[in-house]
C-alpha cells in the first residue's frame, strides 16, 4: 500500500509506551512523514480548534483521563471539527468489547477502529480504509 499520500498522523493517547510503539510501527512499514502525540484529550482538541495543520489520520484512544476518547470526538463533531474530509478517525483501544466498537463506528468522523499495539496488518486496513474515504 502507498503511504507517500500520508503526510501527517495525529495520536492521541495518555500512555507514553504505546505512542512510542506505534511510532516504530509507522516507522517499520515506511512512513516517513510527522507523528503528532498528544497525551491528553484536550491537547488534541486545541490542536484541531486551530485549524492547520490537520492530520490525514488520528488516532485516538478511548480511555484516557479526564476528557475520554468518546467526549473528544462529541465535542468535534459538535463544533463541526470532524469529519472535516481529509482526516480518517481510528479508535484505538485496548477494549475489544462490541459496545466499544458499536460506540466508537457510531461517530460520522470514525472509520476504523484498532485494537493496541499497531501492527503493520492493522495499520494497512487504516490505510485501505483512508483511502476508500478519500475515493467518495
Amino acid at each position: 500500500m502507498d503511504i507517500k499520500h500520508i503526510q501527517h498522523i495525529l495520536l492521541i493517547d495518555d500512555e507514553d509506551d504505546c505512542n512510542f510503539v506505534t511510532r516504530m510501527v509507522l516507522k517499520k512499514v515506511g512512513f516517513t512523514g510527522r507523528v503528532t502525540c498528544f497525551t491528553s484529550a484536550d491537547e488534541g482538541l486545541d490542536h484541531m480548534r486551530a485549524g492547520e495543520d490537520l492530520p490525514d489520520i488520528m488516532f485516538v484512544d478511548i480511555n484516557m483521563p479526564r476528557v475520554n476518547g468518546f467526549e473528544f470526538l462529541t465535542t468535534c463533531e459538535s463544533e463541526q471539527l470532524l469529519p472535516n474530509g481529509l482526516t480518517s478517525v481510528i479508535m484505538f483501544s485496548s477494549s475489544n468489547r462490541p459496545t466499544d466498537l458499536e460506540r466508537a463506528l457510531s461517530f460520522r468522523s470514525v472509520r476504523g477502529y484498532v485494537e493496541k499495539a499497531l501492527s503493520a496488518e492493522s495499520f494497512e486496513r487504516v490505510l485501505q480504509d483512508h483511502y476508500r474515504m478519500q475515493e467518495q
